[in-house]
């Protein structure tokens, strides 16, 4: 006796496409965050900017004694230059007038979106790279290179106590709340809240936040005069070990940034012109022209460990 089974009806049967689209995966973006860099102001007619510092004089000369009657020997005010240029970046999607019309969602709208986020994205890595080659390096004890770290050298406790007061020593002001800001790699982090080797006083975030400031993204805890910020996209460098990074900031902003061309989108509707006579193309992309550059590498150190494999 032969079955009818469903096998029979394959040519006929169709995908019903839920309403709900899914949700992506996707990086916490903060490195571009205007708060944490020098903004920059573009003149008509200029495609770079400049920042200027003027160094405080040596107070070790004026310590000598001066000789009667004799007026001291003058000195020169110096001044040195910081230049960021930019550069411009940009993406495009085209979408054809069969898929608009056969496309079971808004692909406009989705595209739209999308490329939006590729925009932020592609802002932020160049942000987070443009920074990180610069600023002071900071290693556990004993190790003065990164080519010294060894995959135990992990970050502990200990090591922010160090790294505050290394601060403290570079005369890097802390903000008016009275915490230095340190952003670490979510590896970084694993190894803060598992150490063991002594107790750490890791406050988190729920207990203070009545207490400071404005929250920052990604904040989630206090500990040793720091205020954590945790990034999923922190850095990694090849070394003898994979060497995770992160930032300790402090009052003054440590990197420049600014927009020649201000970031924005587009939406070409099919048609007008010859390259698309019958209407057939619609076009959504971004475009920005920007650049991001260290200012003092005094101003804010990288904090280099190994981590935990998670």
């Amino acid at each position: 006796m032969a079955d009818t089974t469903a096998s029979a009806f394959q040519a006929a049967i169709t995908f019903t496409v839920q309403a709900k689209v899914l949700e992506n995966l996707r990086d916490t973006l903060l490195w571009a965050n205007p708060a944490w860099a020098e903004q920059g102001r573009f003149d008509p007619a200029s495609d770079m900017l400049t920042f200027l510092s003027f160094p405080d004089l040596s107070s070790t000369t004026p310590q000598t004694p001066l000789t009667e009657g004799s007026p001291p020997t003058a000195r020169a005010i110096s001044m040195n230059t910081v230049t960021v240029s930019t550069n411009q970046y940009g993406d495009l999607v085209n979408i054809t007038d069969l898929a608009k019309v056969k496309a079971p969602r808004d692909i406009v709208g989705i595209a739209s979106e999308r490329v939006s986020r590729t925009a932020k994205e592609v802002m932020d890595t160049i942000t987070r790279d443009n920074i990180f080659l610069g600023g002071t390096a900071f290693y556990q004890a004993g190790d003065t290179t990164r080519a010294g770290l060894a995959s135990t050298d992990l970050l502990l406790g200990s090591d922010l106590i160090r790294l505050r007061a290394t601060m403290k020593n570079a005369n890097v002001e802390v903000p008016s709340d009275g915490y230095y800001r340190l952003i670490l790699s979510i590896n970084q982090v694993y190894d803060l809240m598992t150490d063991t080797t002594a107790s750490t006083g890791w406050i988190p975030i729920s207990q203070y936040t009545n207490k400071v400031e404005a929250v920052f993204r990604g904040e989630i805890g206090i500990l040793h005069g720091f205020r954590i910020v945790e990034s999923d996209t922190a850095p990694t460098f090849a070394s003898t070990t994979t060497v995770y990074a992160g930032l300790a900031l402090g009052q003054h902003k440590g990197w420049g940034a600014g927009e020649l061309q201000t970031f924005q989108t587009y939406h070409i509707a099919p048609g007008g012109d010859h390259s698309d006579p019958l209407a057939q193309l619609e076009k959504v992309g971004w475009k920005v022209n920007f650049g991001v550059a260290p200012l003092n590498n005094g101003y804010y150190f990288r904090v280099e460990t190994a981590a935990t494999t998670l």
